[in-house]
């Protein structure tokens, strides 16, 4: 197999022993089957922490890691907890908050047996990380305020760091325990980084163009965002209608205040674009037109229909991105309805595009190119599978003209054989889709928020028994 294929699996969907996946020993076998496979990439999504909905795209803070991904066997097997039996193994849905409450226990026990013997080791941690202890403080007021969103603090909370250089003494072993659970968090996915180099295996993260409200970035520099006096946003970021949705996407997150931005080189955003393309191999920037045309909302709008397009930071952001980080590795997320500036953009920095099947296969002037990755669908798409089953006679007919097939019984696998085929950087597969699973596998639709969204799990490691692509002979 050439080795220029991936699949596209969020870590929390690997089949984890105690409810979600978990930068442990799961990670390590998936890795195993990657790369037994001929796989060359494993594609995880956000990895940062989750927020509204469940959504990796609204986190509480770009630097931080979803503590939920932590491993509690590989923390039994450090002898920080005593073996935690199974809970919730079996399950095909994760369900965050039991997680979140089950785990979050179990490690403030490992976290209050670390501190005995290792507490230099946090502040060592502190010291090369100093976004960490204010996005500890962050987390850590939340719970002080009834999980109230920032805006709606008491005033000693909301402006504490106009005020003071460092987190309150009082609070300092809850500070510290969230410190802990980055710690543990960022030591075992640096391992599992370790481990998909040995075996050849690249790793690609998303980073979300915008973060979510409710963070410590916006709560720190409301002056960078689209935050008014009051502290309340009076734009919000989304697009308007397209192939997802004839009504748009709302989204709700805050607008970047570039003008603002401008005046420091970007460096918020910088900053953010390069910590996390240090956590992986290659990092795909989600909603990537953004930096040329971003879409701005007024705040109160039930949907995305009147918004308008402005002029992003365009080629000035690039220019410092890569002053200060010459070698890193990105994707551009190039989707949508497009202007041509935004692929003039792309391209001026070479930056590798992508291309979706389940959009183009109906378009014959439409073909992929050596300098994409393609997709047949990514996470915000129906699965393969489901969307073909979704499909018309008229469109059956028509993509079977176009491959030639004169039986419908084989349609679909002929249909996975030509995305395999076609020209790209990389093609990426949904582990969904090499299943031949349904839409009851899907893992978002775009403009909804929570439940089914983000929790779609696999059981079990027998999915190496079920897997129905590629066959062998379309490889060769």
């Amino acid at each position: 197999m050439e080795k220029k294929l991936g699949i596209l699996l969020a870590v929390s969907s690997l089949p984890g022993n105690h409810g979600i996946g978990d930068f442990g020993e799961v990670s390590f076998r998936f890795i195993d089957w990657l790369s037994k496979c001929g796989y060359a990439y494993w594609q995880v999504l956000p990895i940062n922490p989750i927020g509204p909905g469940y959504s990796p795209y609204m986190s509480t803070c770009s630097n931080a890691l979803e503590y939920r991904y932590i491993s509690l066997d590989s923390l039994s097997k450090s002898g920080l907890l005593p073996k935690i039996p199974p809970h919730n193994k079996d399950t095909d849905k994760v369900d965050y908050y039991e997680v979140g409450e089950f785990k979050k226990e179990l490690l403030y026990k490992a976290y209050k047996k670390f501190k005995k013997n290792h507490n230099e080791s946090l502040h060592k941690f502190k010291t090369l990380n100093p976004w960490v202890n204010k996005y500890a403080t962050f987390e850590v007021f939340k719970w002080h305020n009834s999980n109230k969103t920032w805006n709606e603090w008491d005033k000693e909370y909301l402006d504490y760091f106009k005020n003071h250089i460092n987190p309150p003494r009082h609070l300092k072993d809850e500070i510290d325990f969230v410190v802990f659970l980055q710690f543990i968090a960022l030591k075992q996915w640096k391992k599992v980084l370790r481990y998909a180099k040995k075996k050849n295996i690249q790793i690609i993260c998303d980073m979300p163009f915008y973060v979510g409200f409710d963070g410590v970035e916006c709560w720190l520099n409301r002056d960078q965002f689209s935050i008014g006096s009051d502290n309340k946003l009076f734009e919000v970021g989304g697009v308007g209608p397209d192939a997802f949705s004839d009504v748009g996407q709302l989204w709700g997150t805050p607008i970047y205040n570039f003008e603002k931005m401008k005046e420091d080189h970007y460096s918020l955003l910088v900053n953010r674009v390069g910590y996390l393309a240090n956590l992986c191999d290659y990092l795909r920037i989600d909603h990537f037109r953004a930096f040329d045309t971003y879409y701005v909302i007024p705040a109160g709008e039930e949907t995305a229909r009147n918004g308008v397009w402005k002029i992003g930071p365009r080629e000035e952001f690039f220019n410092e991105l890569y002053k200060r980080y010459p070698n890193i590795n990105l994707i551009a997320e190039d989707l949508g309805d497009l202007r041509p500036e935004v692929l003039e953009l792309r391209d001026e920095f070479n930056l590798p595009g992508m291309f979706i099947c389940e959009f183009t296969i109906f378009d014959l002037n439409n073909e992929s190119t050596n300098r994409q990755l393609v997709y047949p669908g990514t996470h915000d798409n129906e699965t393969l599978y489901g969307w073909y089953l979704n499909l018309n006679n008229e469109q059956k007919w028509f993509i079977a003209s176009r491959l030639k097939v004169n039986n419908d019984e084989h349609l679909f696998d002929e249909i996975v054989k030509y995305i395999y085929q076609m020209p790209s950087l990389m093609t990426i597969f949904q582990l969904q889709d090499v299943l031949k699973l349904d839409n009851s596998a899907r893992m978002n639709y775009p403009g909804t928020v929570g439940d089914p969204n983000w929790t779609w799990k696999l059981k079990d490691f027998n999915f190496v028994n079920e897997i129905k692509y590629p066959k062998p002979e379309w490889l060769k």
